[in-house]
């Protein structure tokens, strides 16, 4: 009785069969043996948060991410069939087609790995990784803005995925053979990352962007998700991984927050074009609208952004972590609001809350970054 009541109010889901798979990627913890030693691949819990740790080259880090979220991999396909039209699914599934001859060999390793090991159709795990779209904010203060001088950077991650919005998100902590290791907040089945620090102390984040003069879909760049991980594995500044990101070919218009120890900057970045914003007085903030002169087609004034501004105003010279938070908060997307991220880079802190809505209530788990890139 009690399961028929629960299909009855997942209905939004096509069948109790989506809400089965739904369960599987909640009780993810019930479905892999933790394994608590050091140094391997494995699965474990920080405060209720899943964290995955990957290790070697990128074929061997997919093989490992299928190996050990086989099932959740698999419901999550169940899910999203049952969630999607098939016309949909089908054009999701040839739009990455038509973008996957232009991937690095790298990305494809990672997917393929994925792919071989859970069992999930590699053009499926393709179209979830060029596809993905977050409506998002950040926001930096630093120097003169916050109370002791240190940078602070916030990003929310905003998605509509109806009710299994809490059961995808995951911490990725991926130590490569070659470059620097990364942590990112994640979502499941993703070989890249829209949120996330790297041994450096580099954080970044980044937002769809819907007046970009540049409005097109290029199929011959990269997702900005895909670049971001590899930006992340190759870059010791912010200012390095901004020229990286600019230096790339893009698939859609987007901005990008890139933040060390001593400064944030604001890549506005379309298919054939780009600017990079600074901080005035120590504060820097984005949603998804361009600024730039020349960026866009029609300047927008954005309660989310506006939001941002009053309150970097209000707290100017006084920010530490929880006024960030209030900030993040004040520019969620409402119901939309899957994860909110808090970053400290000369600490080498994340503060996550993910998996609830808005996640920006908090509470947030503090990860310290060395001790997971230690492990």
């Amino acid at each position: 009785m009690l399961f028929f009541v629960v299909c009855v109010l997942f209905s939004g889901f096509s069948s109790c069969k989506v809400y089965k798979a739904y369960q599987t990627i909640v009780d993810l913890q019930r479905d892999y043996e933790i394994i608590n030693e050091k140094k391997i691949p494995r699965l474990e819990y920080i405060e209720a948060i899943p964290i995955i740790h990957l290790y070697g080259n990128n074929r061997e880090m997919g093989e490992q991410y299928g190996t050990i979220l086989k099932p959740q991999l698999a419901s999550m396909v169940v899910i999203g069939k049952g969630l999607f039209p098939k016309k949909a699914l089908q054009k999701f599934i040839e739009q990455a087609k038509l973008a996957e001859p232009y991937l690095p060999v790298d990305i494809k390793d990672f997917i393929e790995g994925m792919a071989v090991t859970s069992g999930v159709p590699y053009d499926l795990l393709l179209a979830l990784n060029l596809t993905p779209r977050t409506t998002c904010s950040v926001l930096a203060v630093w120097g003169e803005a916050t109370a002791d001088g240190k940078l602070l950077m916030g990003r929310n991650a905003d998605y509509n995925f109806q009710s299994v919005n809490k059961a995808l998100g995951i911490i990725v902590v991926r130590h490569p053979n070659e470059g620097l290791a990364t942590v990112s907040s994640s979502f499941l089945g993703l070989a890249g990352t829209f949120t996330g620090m790297n041994e450096a102390g580099v954080s970044y984040g980044n937002m769809l962007v819907y007046n970009g003069e540049d409005n097109g879909v290029n199929h011959k760049g990269m997702p900005i998700q895909l670049l971001m991980q590899m930006g992340g594995e190759k870059c010791s500044t912010a200012a390095d991984m901004t020229d990286y990101l600019t230096d790339k070919s893009h698939m859609i218009p987007i901005n990008v927050m890139c933040a060390d120890a001593n400064e944030a900057l604001l890549a506005e970045i379309t298919p054939e074009r780009w600017a990079v914003r600074e901080g005035t007085k120590g504060v820097l903030a984005a949603t998804n609208f361009f600024f730039a002169s020349g960026m866009f087609t029609k300047h927008v004034n954005e309660q989310r952004f506006a939001n941002l501004m009053q309150l970097s105003k209000k707290y100017h010279g006084s920010f530490d972590v929880d006024k960030l938070q209030e900030a993040m908060h004040s520019a969620r997307q409402l119901n939309e609001n899957l994860q909110c991220v808090l970053f400290e880079p000369e600490a080498m802190r994340m503060h996550v809350s993910m998996n609830k809505v808005p996640a920006s209530a908090g509470p947030f788990t503090v990860f310290d970054v060395n001790v997971l890139l230690n492990q």
